[in-house]
């Protein structure tokens, strides 16, 4: 659980300081930046440990990481042009509420997991949620 909270924490300060740095410098040279960061911490932390990896039986896993990089990357592009461009009171609960919903679902399908009938009662109230925000949004404009 202590992980979860830390995460909840990093990516609310990621969140607010991605914002206010799209706000205030290009867009772009904010995403180079942050993925550069991103990039070189975990793998100056975890030099001492790549003698112990076994590559072989990492394949796929490396491959699926590759493939969740670039999407980090084209991510962060698209978010912080958003902050820039939009309140972060519809861009997050959008971007974030979205990735819950489909995230889960999909979970059922490629992990095999199962959702509770509590989680279908959350799902629900996440997607009426969602709706009406993005509704919000547009006819706001």
């Amino acid at each position: 659980m202590i992980y979860i909270i830390v995460a909840l924490l990093l990516y609310t300060a990621i969140t607010l300081l991605g914002t206010y740095a799209s706000r205030h410098a290009d867009t772009g040279l904010v995403t180079a930046i942050m993925n550069t960061l991103s990039a070189i911490l975990p793998i100056a932390i975890l030099i001492p440990y790549f003698s112990k990896i076994n590559i072989q039986q990492s394949k796929h896993g490396i491959i699926a990481a590759i493939f969740a990089g670039a999407s980090i990357a084209l991510f962060t592009l698209a978010i912080n042009k958003s902050y820039s461009l939009n309140k972060v009171g519809i861009v997050a609960p959008i971007v974030f509420g979205g990735t819950i919903f489909l995230s889960t679902l999909l979970s059922t399908i490629i992990f095999k997991e199962k959702i509770s009938f509590l989680q279908i009662f959350g799902l629900t109230f996440l997607g009426i949620g969602f709706v009406i925000i993005t509704y919000a949004r547009w006819i706001g404009k």
